[in-house]
């Protein structure tokens, strides 16, 4: 009897406790659980904040989700190691490696804390949003050692970045730093410094450079957003080789330095993520005078691009040989894309190859405040990267004559786009990111790996197509992903709109992002195999 009445009396204080649970507002605790931990970890910014916004998960499970995905498949990043990796074939052999080093435990403090600004209603604009930091953009008492061995003990930054300030006043989550190649210089991340950081959608293959980090880092779950840089496709190139979106602002959009051919922007899984981190972004900076005034704001949604006319350039002239035919197909399936949303697509050749213009563009390049790399590099020969010393070629060789040769070429090209595309009505240019979306992870660390396009091996630089807006820096590009190659390899394409232009671009990535399948949606997620 006694134990009749003991049971009764907790039962009816379960259902007690059950219902006050509910009542409260509370029920969000079985909310919770129709979340997997890799859907959080992959869950959109913009999804992320309405969930937030109602209850239904936190700034911290989003965290410890993704930080469960770095244990997992990052391998390790032991600062220990810095100075030991010359092992490249094996360091962290199957696994991405895509980070330098962690901030966890003031992340999770930051988590917290946005957990609590949600349930007061002071959350800001990404609020408890992680971001995966590229190893330049400078973070108060973070080192930025550019993998490069001579800077591994560099002092660490005494103040934010520009871009950097915007991202952490809206509440942002910095939770690691992400790998490049040594210097930027190479459009592959590996370095000496850190080993080789690999493709989560097939390890064997690279995952870009230089802000390859932040793309595998994507891709792999580990954060939410990433930064980039883009000197010469740099934030387009991982972009295109992860499945990403990645936005060049044109320069002077976003506070980044005074060198015309470079800018920082945003990366991201999707393009709503892309545009609301690029509006955060975006705006003058009292630490850079070149940003533009007033600040451009980027929405969410874009009008339809039915009826208006877009230039496609194959870019077949690019390379002798053509360019591979997953770019190619790329381009197909881009075309076919259009064309659903309604727009008159315009079949254009731009008058631009590698051959003629990858020599100028370099030479330009290391012209401007670049030429600072030549420095050491007799002295400290033995501690750089193979990619680093092969700028021996222009040391001491650059003249005046070799930046108005720059000037001259992009002149021509201004002109050649100008009256080919934008003089006749067309809101933007669409063309490939990369003359072939096959590039070994260890390309140029290891002899025996090349890339190569209908069976010719050429320089990977001359492979991407990306420097070309660079140099016509005043074109804004978003680089967007298409679909997946045999060797499940993302492939991308380039959208660009005409100088300053930023929203058109916008406004056609928006109209194929409802058209074309998306990743990172309905079980197309990386699944880290390694096969060549």
């Amino acid at each position: 009897m006694h134990r009749y009445i003991f049971k009764k009396t907790l039962l009816a204080f379960l259902a007690g406790v059950l219902i006050t649970l509910f009542a409260t507002g509370a029920s969000t605790v079985f909310a919770k659980a129709k979340f997997s931990q890799d859907e959080l970890a992959y869950m959109p910014a913009v999804k992320l904040i309405e969930l937030f916004q109602k209850g239904e998960t936190t700034p911290s499970e989003v965290l410890e989700a993704q930080i469960s995905r770095v244990k997992k498949y990052n391998g390790e990043y032991n600062v220990s190691r810095r100075d030991l990796v010359n092992e490249l074939d094996t360091f962290n052999a199957g696994k991405v490696n895509a980070i330098t080093f962690d901030t966890f435990d003031e992340a999770r403090k930051l988590a917290k804390e946005a957990d609590e600004r949600y349930r007061n209603g002071t959350a800001r604009r990404l609020e408890g949003i992680t971001i995966g930091v590229k190893d330049e953009n400078e973070v108060k008492g973070w080192r930025v050692d550019a993998a490069s061995l001579l800077l591994k003990d560099h002092e660490p930054c005494t103040a934010d970045g520009a871009m950097i300030q915007k991202l952490r006043k809206e509440g942002a989550i910095f939770v690691f730093q992400t790998t490049v190649p040594e210097q930027y210089l190479s459009p592959m991340t590996w370095s000496r410094l850190y080993g080789v950081s690999r493709n989560p959608w097939n390890l064997y293959y690279g995952t870009g450079g230089s802000s390859g980090g932040s793309g595998a880092a994507l891709a792999a779950g580990f954060c939410t957003l990433a930064t980039g840089s883009d000197m010469g496709g740099s934030i387009r190139i991982p972009s295109a080789m992860n499945g990403l979106y990645g936005f060049k602002p044109p320069f002077g959009r976003v506070a980044t330095s005074d060198n015309t051919y470079e800018t920082l922007g945003p990366m991201a899984r999707t393009f709503g993520d892309m545009a609301l981190m690029q509006d955060v972004i975006a705006g003058p900076s009292p630490k850079v005078h070149s940003t533009i005034r007033p600040k451009l704001d980027y929405p969410q949604k874009y009008a339809s691009i039915k009826g208006q006319k877009v230039a496609v350039a194959y870019c077949r002239n690019w390379l002798q040989g053509g360019l591979s035919q997953e770019a190619n197909h790329a381009m197909d399936s881009t075309v076919a894309a259009l064309k659903k949303a309604g727009a008159q697509v315009e079949l254009i050749e731009l008058d631009v190859s590698a051959e003629n213009f990858m020599p100028t563009y370099f030479k330009g390049l290391m012209s401007t405040s670049m030429y600072v790399i030549f420095d050491g590099l007799d002295k400290h020969r033995d501690k750089f990267s193979s990619y680093v010393k092969n700028l021996e070629a222009y040391a001491g060789k650059l003249t005046p004559q070799d930046q108005v040769n720059a000037e001259l070429m992009l002149a021509k090209l201004h002109r050649d786009v100008q009256q080919k595309v934008f003089e006749k009505g067309c809101i933007a240019l669409i063309m490939p990111t990369l003359a072939t979306p096959y590039f070994p992870a260890d390309l140029d660390a290891t002899p025996d790996k090349a890339a190569q396009v209908r069976g010719k091996t050429y320089s990977s630089t001359n492979l991407m197509l990306t420097p070309i807006w660079n140099l016509a820096s005043r074109y804004p590009v978003v680089a967007m992903p298409v679909e997946l190659s045999a060797k499940n390899v993302p492939v991308g394409v380039q959208i660009v709109s005409n100088t300053y232009d930023d929203l058109n671009a916008f406004r056609v990535a928006y109209a194929l992002s409802k058209t074309i399948a998306p990743l990172y949606k309905d079980g197309r997620f990386p699944d880290f195999r390694n096969v060549k």
